[in-house]
């Protein structure tokens, strides 16, 4: 299906981030599996209930997918988050995750179905259901941990599923990557690689992380702070070794793998806009949103300059995201809001890491069109 030359970014279902893919240039699209993880469904933290229903949480989720992803070429779904109460059904009985596979193609999209070892029994019927009724296969998607207890977890699916390595694509996650442990992760992501059994038989082999934080706190408001992209420095390690079979690259764009709803009447909310660079996520804090002095996210007029008067702006055409940039010093588009932003900042990550992946393997660097 791809090899090591391509990048499986671990896309979270909410707005900003389908719009951020809606916007990628095509041939930017063509260097991408995107693997798409359903969110949990937002919390009412007053009546302590969920704000909706599972049925409203992915109601038109086919068409959704459609108009971001919008090409002839196989997506990963991964509904766990949604299912983690493994009793978790539609109001007609159907298991989640077939109701989102169903959706999908029918919209004439071919979605493989992501499950892993920790996964419920029902979770694990429902795999099993959409494997028998589209045939694409699935894919394993694995903690380091998990590594411990593959071989039985092989011999098991195997019978199960009924399906060979031949039809698995292998997403070894990593999670979270502390810069602080780099060499550490670098020695543990090594080792993990060479333990796994049969690597050259499964259908497709990624690794994926992030050194992105689960919060800002360390970086002070009103300072430009940068975060060493770990994964990526580790990863291009790794490519240095020798290995029977080389990795695609995945991460968690510009997100940390963790989610955490913060009660919004709790929550202090700095402006601030994620750019990411090929060594580092830069992160421009502004102040206080609902302090009126700053102006909310009219401090992104400032900090978008700080972006562009940077040495490591990728320049006004780069990507749609970049271009928002731009516009955004000028007074020309809207200063936005946080779902603007994490658009904003998701399309230019994705962009950087498809055309850095091309120039780790020696192809051509695309551009916004």
């Amino acid at each position: 299906m791809f090899n090591h030359h391509h990048y499986v970014p671990i896309v979270r279902w909410k707005r900003g981030e389908q719009k951020a893919l809606e916007l990628m240039d095509p041939s930017v699209k063509a260097g991408m599996t995107p693997l798409i993880e359903i969110p949990p469904i937002t919390w009412d933290f007053e009546k302590e209930l969920p704000k909706i229903t599972i049925d409203e949480h992915l109601s038109g989720v086919g068409q959704k997918v459609n108009k971001a992803w919008g090409r002839n070429a196989p997506i990963f779904v991964d509904a766990y988050q949604v299912c983690i109460e493994d009793d978790e059904r539609m109001q007609s009985g159907q298991h989640p995750l077939e109701y989102i596979i169903d959706d999908l193609y029918s919209e004439g999209l071919t979605a493989i179905p992501v499950t892993g070892i920790s996964r419920g029994a029902n979770y694990q019927d429902a795999v099993k259901n959409v494997i028998q009724k589209y045939n694409n296969g699935y894919c394993l998607r694995l903690d380091d941990d998990d590594l411990d207890n593959l071989d039985p977890f092989i011999n098991w699916s195997k019978s199960f599923f009924g399906q060979g390595l031949n039809t698995i694509d292998l997403l070894i996650d990593f999670k979270y990557i502390d810069p602080k442990y780099e060499s550490r992760m670098l020695r543990l992501v090594s080792g993990s690689v060479a333990t796994i059994p049969n690597l050259t038989e499964w259908r497709t082999f990624t690794i994926c992380g992030t050194s992105f934080p689960k919060d800002l706190s360390k970086i002070p408001t009103g300072t430009v702070g940068a975060i060493r992209r770990s994964e990526w420095h580790i990863y291009k390690k790794i490519m240095q070794t020798s290995l029977l079979r080389y990795p695609a690259f995945g991460d968690y764009i510009i997100s940390n793998p963790e989610y955490i709803e913060v009660n919004p009447r709790l929550m202090q909310m700095a402006a601030g806009i994620r750019y990411s660079t090929k060594d580092e996520f830069l992160v421009f804090r502004g102040y206080s949103i609902r302090n009126p002095k700053y102006n909310g996210w009219g401090q992104a007029l400032e900090l978008t300059k700080q972006i562009v008067r940077h040495k490591d702006y990728s320049g006004r055409y780069y990507s749609y995201g970049d271009e928002y940039i731009y516009n955004c010093s000028i007074g020309e588009v809207s200063t936005g809001s946080p779902e603007v932003w994490r658009r904003v900042g998701t399309n230019h990550h994705l962009t950087l890491v498809v055309n850095e992946l091309s120039n780790l393997h020696g192809a051509s660097t695309v551009h916004l069109s």
